[in-house]
């Protein structure tokens, strides 16, 4: 089976904007900020955390797109990683697809989109274990797992970006 590549799922606009959004900067949120914020869970403070997840959540899910796309060792061309790409694409349009959020309806619109997301992302880690087993099968065995640093660090950061998605979207 051949791996279906980005430009044959998806149009060629919403890889360039995929591609722009992943460019930009990420803003960074403590831990701390986020407790202080999410403990006054005023109609004002939900509406101000939309309006950051509208700019914030696409650049961050830009970022792991890329990513996925560009693997080594082939793992971008593994069918569980194809599909865990796709989510990501998937979900960049769909938070893309909504207008500036200006008031309290635009706000519980786009809290319904990111719900939908998070779901869509429920099976991410043992899809990615699943494609990590995909390449584990067809490398030489000759190579260990200690020839896989970059594997392992693309991992943990990938990893890592997804509990900070996760967070912010909760």
């Amino acid at each position: 089976m051949a791996a279906k590549k980005l430009y044959d799922s998806f149009s060629k606009g919403l890889i360039e904007e995929v591609h722009k959004w992943g460019a930009m900067k990420q803003t960074g949120v403590s831990l701390r900020y986020m407790m202080e914020f999410g403990s006054r869970p005023s109609d004002k403070n939900l509406l101000i955390s939309a309006q950051f997840l509208h700019k914030e959540l696409p650049i961050r899910i830009a970022r792991r797109a890329i990513e996925l796309e560009t693997l080594p060792y082939g793992l971008s061309e593994k069918p569980a990683i194809l599909k865990v790409r796709d989510w990501y694409l998937d979900s960049f349009r769909d938070l893309r697809s909504i207008p500036e959020i200006k008031d309290r309806n635009d706000e519980l619109e786009f809290t319904q989109i990111i719900k939908m997301i998070k779901v869509r992302h429920n099976n991410v880690v043992p899809t990615m274990a699943l494609g990590v087993q995909q390449l584990k099968k067809g490398l030489d065995p000759k190579v260990g797992y200690q020839d896989l640093d970059e594997i392992h660090q693309f991992l943990d950061r990938f990893y890592m970006s997804r509990i900070g998605i996760r967070m912010l979207i909760g």
